[in-house]
């Protein structure tokens, strides 16, 4: 990638210092390392909690399995559908395990859009390609991260997407955030709506690298993109 023009990393840096204060006090909420927390609090709510692996964290194939059935609903929607298949296709089907998803299955019945079955086919195949657990291929993807430059700034969500061959990649965008903890700048409607606030087109490659341009963390940035969209 090319330089970014100063104009355009002073307007970001603007944007980000507003919404440093905006967020101020919250931290710990946007780190990294809250996300697994979020993740339960956001789907449980005052529900039945779901049967994860673990009441304390979110295991790289549950995180595979949930960003994939995010698609283009509400929030509420997103978690009704999730909550619908978690249990009976991830769990009972697929037994936990990104691997052994394959084409046929009764459980993808209902499903919101075909491509979130095919998603977790293909991901299934380039695991066995690989001869790697969906754990393992992501210790993958955040050493490669460990390498990302302002010139190279996604470098795991570039991996993954070529992976998969991917056409279209919010979801792994997600994915990469909050489960590989790399780089990258998810862009979904609520996002827009903030960037168009603040006069700020939609590149997401572009504000990784500028979030590491100025030396900040481009997932919590977007974190805070994201909850100013909702506001």
């Amino acid at each position: 990638m090319t330089e970014a023009p100063m104009q355009l990393v002073e307007l970001f840096k603007m944007a980000v210092t507003n919404l440093d204060s905006r967020f101020r006090g919250e931290e710990g909420r946007l780190s990294d390392a809250n996300a697994d927390l979020e993740l339960h609090r956001w789907l449980d709510g005052d529900d039945e909690p779901l049967s994860w692996s673990d009441p304390y964290h979110v295991t790289p194939d549950e995180w595979f399995f949930i960003t994939t059935l995010y698609g283009q609903m509400t929030l509420a929607g997103q978690r009704r559908h999730i909550r619908a298949f978690f249990q009976p296709l991830f769990v009972e089907a697929a037994r936990r395990d990104i691997r052994n998803f394959v084409p046929g299955l009764e459980e993808y019945k209902g499903l919101r859009a075909g491509w979130m079955r095919d998603r977790l086919c293909k991901m299934a195949a380039v695991l066995h390609d690989s001869g790697v657990s969906m754990a393992e291929y992501v210790e993958q993807l955040r050493e490669l991260d460990h390498g990302a430059t302002p010139d190279n700034p996604t470098p795991a969500l570039d991996k993954i997407v070529g992976d998969l061959k991917a056409t279209g990649w919010k979801t792994l965008s997600v994915f990469i955030r909050d489960c590989v903890h790399g780089n990258c700048f998810p862009i979904d409607s609520r996002v827009q709506k903030e960037l168009q606030r603040r006069w700020l087109y939609f590149d997401e490659r572009l504000f990784a690298k500028l979030a590491l341009t100025i030396g900040r963390n481009p997932r919590e940035i977007a974190r805070m993109f994201y909850g100013a969209g909702g506001q």
